[in-house]
């Protein structure tokens, strides 16, 4: 087998020739930095089984971030047989700075200069036969991998490389000044058992490379101190760090190289489009202004135009939720098989998230089609001023975007997008800020709540709703760099700002697709574990026996009540045993159901047919039309089905209370009262965990009023609960700064790699919402208070403080960026 690494510089279009060679798709942008994991590709070519590795994208090895690490890790304990090093030609100066590190380890290399078609649109030839000679590998071109061009050359040169002979593939960059401690260190390694070539790891020793002084010595210290004892000699000797010195003798030969072997057109040379676009993009003035109306196009499109497809996509999830009902074991009046119940405790949880796939499918199109024209990275630059004041930089952009920096994103694809962040202590605030976003997820919560009671002032409320999150994720980012994240390492970073691209449908309908489909997997794997141990704990231990025998003897009543009603009529003996009438009250209700998710006269008749099929006794009694006696036996029935509503509803919001869940709603009470809080929305927060749509379920059962059915949940809480609006802002305060769901938590843990911070961003939120909550409804009991009062006054408060701390100095490096 040949292993081959594939390595280059972000944004030269390496992910691209992955996917080309290997013909496994892969996510490809023009965000720098993105592919962080070791993604591997495995096939066949001339006999040979080739296992490709897509290492991090690096800037260089100088052990400054975590692609770099990951990269280099690989190169020191994997060894592979080829190195392909992917160079963007248009820029051959700035990828020639990691090339000749590649070249100096001594490993084979083949250089693939990719986009060489946008070298020559800037009038650029590449005199590759010269390059070779002059770098002693194999120099392959490509047109262009996007499309798809340049395969075989590619392949050809891998197969040529690995067949060379060991002589052939030494490379030599010499450092005139550090020559002498470069010798004095090879020395010191000299009888070190490594396959590493001693020249290389020599100078990386050199640059105080922690991880190869570990590996290379049982006794680190020792070369340690020689390395810092050379530094101390060559700073002396010539007033400069030797990491200042590599890379200015890198930076100069790669300038030689690149003016030998690259040939320039003066008529071409010429302001291009980006340059033009740029000014007015990244014009002090205009920036911000252009930002928000992208932000807001996007807000439009994505949550509202999205929104409106769920009045499509709804229908066809309930049908599905109808068809799997329609085959589980049926309720006998009130007594529910545990199966049916935990099936649709199950649907209802997955449908709820499954609901939004539009509304994400369309946001993160919208992302993608942002990062292939190049302006996320040139987003990330202009909020970088603003962010580096709250220890976050411009990086942490794409991830509170994904995370809902407007209502509507998720968390769970924004903590994941943090691991391109180098800056390890601006990574981990990133992290820990992306919860405190505006999940889709929590949206029906605010639409139940502001419909309740802000129904003049919805606009109003949703703005704050919208926008106060972002300022709350920067007071807790600057907190925690200025505290617990004071000491994690900080990095030197460098922004690269892609020339403009059009983007390709299928690139973005293929981003979009895998982002969703993350999302889908959330659903399925732990939302609905987590739905499981829910409904356990909403559901035991149970009815208590007296209760159960109170309930069974209305059920009895009102049997006998339905049994005299009807005993007297013709249809009597198509219902004359308890089973049929529990038989003929689930067809009713099923076929109420159904009419409910059908539009129009032609599905509507469908129904129609198949229930005249499947209940042919009983289809006349479910729809009398002009038979008197059926419609007798029908208005019976209807009245029946109401009764059983009504008890299931009671049943229902019995078992809750009594359950542990709402044991420990009632427990916890003491403390939420503080904040307005009754037992009942302690459940609904509680119950929500999984998914925050939960809670809009669980709110609408235990305020559901049992004489009008059709009275919605938010006019119930009104009614039913008590609440005035400052309630509904204490309420809305703290499933503002709770986290999302417990799926996010479980990517923190991942990300962070710790379940320290995972508990954390679990309950930090939780106690921050509740003091939060408890404050604002105190005072506004205190000083009467409105509700649009208490949101007001809670909002300029966030602000002010996000505003004061900004003011102060963070300790965060500065971070330069770069044209390609």
């Amino acid at each position: 087998m040949i292993r081959v690494a594939l390595a280059g510089q972000p944004n030269c279009g390496k992910s691209t020739i992955f996917n080309l060679i290997s013909g496994i798709h892969q996510y490809v942008a023009n965000y720098p930095g993105v592919t962080v994991d070791k993604k591997v590709g495995r096939f066949s070519r001339q006999n040979e089984t080739i296992e490709i590795v897509d290492l991090p994208g690096t800037y260089s090895f100088s052990s400054y971030s975590l692609e770099e690490c990951v990269a280099k890790n690989f190169l020191y304990d994997e060894t592979p047989d080829v190195i392909l090093n992917i160079v963007d030609a248009s820029n051959l100066k700035r990828n020639l700075y990691l090339s000749f590190q590649l070249l100096e380890i001594g490993l084979p290399v083949v250089i693939v200069l990719n986009m060489t078609d946008v070298a020559v649109r800037r009038g650029m030839h590449i005199d590759t036969i010269k390059m070779e000679a002059l770098l002693g590998c194999k120099v392959v071109v490509c047109a262009s991998g996007a499309k798809g061009e340049g395969a075989e050359a590619i392949m050809q040169a891998v197969f040529s490389t690995y067949r060379q002979k060991e002589q052939d593939r030494r490379f030599t960059l010499h450092y005139e000044a550090l020559e002498s401690f470069i010798q004095e260190m090879k020395t010191a390694i000299a009888n070190v058992d490594t396959v590493l070539n001693k020249r290389w790891a020599a100078i990386k020793i050199l640059e105080e490379d922690r991880a190869l002084i570990e590996k290379l010595d049982s006794d680190p210290r020792r070369l340690a101190e020689k390395a810092q004892a050379c530094q101390e000699r060559f700073r002396a000797a010539h007033r400069q760090e030797i990491s200042a010195y590599l890379a200015a003798v890198r930076y100069d030969s790669a300038a030689i190289v690149a003016h030998q072997c690259v040939y320039l057109n003066p008529k071409a040379l010429k302001e291009t489009l980006t340059d033009k676009v740029d000014k007015i993009v990244l014009n002090r003035w205009l920036s911000f202004p252009i930002l928000l109306l992208i932000m807001v196009t996007v807000y439009e499109l994505s949550i509202v135009g999205g929104y409106k497809l769920t009045d499509y996509t709804w229908p066809m999830l309930a049908g599905f939720k109808s068809f799997v009902v329609d085959h589980l074991p049926a309720a006998d009046l009130i007594n529910v098989p545990m199966i049916t119940d935990l099936s649709v405790w199950m649907l209802n949880s997955a449908n709820a998230l499954l609901n939004y796939i539009p509304v994400f499918f369309i946001l993160f199109a919208m992302i993608a089609v942002m990062e292939d024209v190049g302006y996320m990275p040139r987003l990330a630059f202009i909020l970088d001023r603003v962010f580096k004041k709250f220890g976050l930089h411009g990086q942490s952009t794409l991830p509170l975007v994904l995370g809902g920096a407007m209502v509507g994103g998720c968390a769970v694809p924004g903590v994941m997008s943090t691991k391109g962040i180098a800056d390890e202590r601006a990574r981990m605030a990133t992290i820990l800020a992306v919860p405190y976003m505006n999940c889709l997820a929590k949206v029906p919560f605010y639409t139940l709540i502001l419909g309740a009671f802000f129904k003049e002032e919805m606009e109003m409320m949703m703005f704050y709703i919208s926008t106060v999150t972002l300022f709350i994720a920067l007071i807790v980012s600057k907190v925690l760099t200025s505290t617990l994240l004071r000491t994690r390492e900080t990095a030197p970073f460098v922004m690269e700002l892609p020339p403009y691209h059009l983007p390709t449908f299928k690139g973005v309908l293929l981003r979009a697709a895998q982002r969703v489909w993350v999302y889908v997997k959330k659903v399925v794997s732990i939302v609905l574990v987590v739905a499981m141990a829910l409904f356990a704990l909403l559901q035991f231990p149970g009815l208590e026996a007296s209760s159960k025998r109170a309930f069974d003897e209305k059920v009895e009543k009102a049997l006998s009540d339905f049994d005299s009603n009807v005993n007297a009529n013709t249809y009597y003996a198509r219902i004359d045993t308890r089973e049929k009438v529990s038989t003929l009250l689930n067809a009713y209700d099923m076929y109420k159901s159904k009419r409910m998710i059908v539009s129009g006269n032609e599905e509507a008749k469908k129904v129609d047919e198949t229930f005249l099929k499947t209940y042919p006794d009983f289809f006349i009694l479910i729809k009398p039309q002009a038979d008197q006696a059926a419609k007798t036996v029908n208005n019976a029935l209807r009245e029946l089905s109401n009764i059983r509503k009504d008890l299931l509803r009671q049943i229902k919001n019995e078992k809750i209370e009594k359950s542990f869940l709402g044991i420990v709603g009632h427990a916890v009470e003491p403390l939420t009262r503080y904040a307005g809080f009754d037992w009942k929305i302690n459940v609904a927060f509680l119950s929500s965990f999984a998914a925050r749509e939960s809670a809009v379920a669980t709110l609408g059962s235990l305020y559901e009023n049992p004489k009008a059915s059709s009275v919605r949940a938010e006019d119930a809480m009104v009614d039913n609960g008590g609440y005035s609006s400052l309630n509904a802002v204490a309420i809305l305060i703290f499933m503002i700064l709770t986290p999302p769901c417990i799926a996010t938590m479980i990517v923190v843990k991942m990300q962070s790699d710790s379940y320290r911070w995972m508990f954390f961003a679990t309950f930090f939120p939780i106690t921050l919402g509740i003091v939060s909550a408890s404050v604002i409804f105190s005072l506004g009991n205190t000083l009467a208070w409105s509700g649009l009062e208490a949101m007001g006054y809670f909002y300029a408060s966030v602000v002010g403080i996000a505003l004061v701390l900004g003011l102060i100095p963070s300790r965060i490096k500065a971070w330069s960026y770069t044209k390609n």
